[in-house]
């Protein structure tokens, strides 16, 4: 008798101290046991939740289980690893594993049930994060493979020999990657560095600058990590087009790039010094880069990019939606209507072995 005393009070401390719901019901579906573990994941204590019918438990559209769970029972079968939903005291709902069990008498004949109950909001999270990691990863492989794609068609429509190819297009990789490892997260679950727009602006640009005369004026504007890469794409693909037959052609003098922010909008206007009648059937082609351009705009940065030629030269403008580029609203950078209005802007000049000199200008 001491023995069977023993493990009563043995299989009493298990159950007690188990991180698991454990709770018995009859078959007529009342409760008629709540362990610790009930307590924390459910909310009810003992007291409350002895004596209530378990479909305390059930949100509206899951009563339905508890029927088919009954009618299993009453055949001794036994439930395990059910994946469900259960709703809380608060009214709140908790994704939980449960195992079912047929609990007998001493003739053999089911009595009731034990249910046993295991919390897998983190399971489940951490399943959503992967398949959202997933899902980002062929997201990002795909749009890899398309702008590698049209970066080969512009290149070769370029490329006067092989050797020209290959240097042009392992600068455009180069380049890209450089600055693409600035917007996606680590392996280890860390945050991307994240860049500014000043530095965006110099990094796609130092490759193709040169001796000619490049400056610019922009805000210091923190740009949102999914922005980089559709950014990036448009600037080299201005940059690629000027050095061709523009402003960083052999025979051009020069670009400026200066930006403004207007209330929830980022207007970029990029200049380029040339002899326009020498180039402007070049120039003014509306080939794949421009159509890229456009598409770009359109869809990563919710804006519009409109191009004219002049006499002294080209200009672009990219009217984009700023909360699109920093990934937050206007009222958290503050609103500016003119570039020289800007609180902190800087001006750089890129010079010819690549290097940026940097100038605070301040209103």
């Amino acid at each position: 008798m001491n023995a069977l005393a023993n493990l009563e009070q043995h299989l009493a401390a298990i159950v007690s101290g188990s991180d698991d719901a454990i709770i018995t019901k009859s078959l007529d579906g009342v409760i008629t046991s709540w362990n610790p573990g009930a307590e924390r994941l459910f909310g009810y204590s003992a007291e409350e939740a002895i004596g209530q019918p378990i479909t305390i438990l059930f949100p509206a559209e899951r009563l339905d289980e508890e029927a088919g769970f009954i009618a299993r029972l009453r055949k001794g079968e036994r439930i395990a690893h059910f994946e469900t939903v259960r709703k809380r005291k608060d009214g709140s709902l908790v994704p939980i594993s449960l195992t079912v069990s047929p609990v007998c008498d001493r003739e053999g004949k089911v009595v009731g049930a034990s249910k046993i109950a295991r919390d897998i909001s983190l399971q489940r999270k951490a399943e959503e994060r992967q398949q959202l990691l997933l899902s980002e990863m062929r997201h990002r492989v795909s749009n890899s493979f398309a702008v590698a794609s049209g970066l080969l068609s512009i290149a070769a429509r370029h490329a006067d020999n092989i050797d020209e190819f290959v240097s042009d297009m392992r600068q455009r990789f180069q380049t890209l990657a450089a600055v693409h490892s600035r917007a996606v997260d680590e392996p280890s679950g860390a945050k991307p560095e994240g860049t500014n727009l000043v530095h965006l602006f110099s990094s796609v640009l130092e490759p193709f600058v040169g001796d000619i005369p490049a400056l610019m004026e922009v805000p210091e504007l923190n740009v949102d990590p999914a922005a980089i890469t559709p950014l990036s794409l448009v600037i080299f693909e201005l940059a690629t087009n000027a050095v061709k037959y523009g402003g960083l052609s052999a025979a051009g003098g020069g670009i400026s790039i200066r930006a403004a922010q207007h209330g929830n909008r980022l207007v970029i206007r990029w200049e380029e010094s040339f002899i326009t009648e020498a180039n402007s059937d070049k120039v003014s082609h509306s080939g794949f880069g421009t159509r890229m351009i456009q598409s770009t705009v359109t869809s990563s940065l919710r804006g519009t990019f409109a191009r004219e030629l002049h006499s002294k030269g080209m200009r672009a403008i990219l009217d984009l939606d700023l909360t699109a580029v920093t990934g937050t609203s206007s009222n958290s950078v503050g609103d500016k209507e003119e570039t020289s209005s800007c609180a902190k802007q800087s001006k750089i000049a890129v010079n010819a072995e690549g290097s940026s000199k940097d100038s605070r200008m301040n209103s």
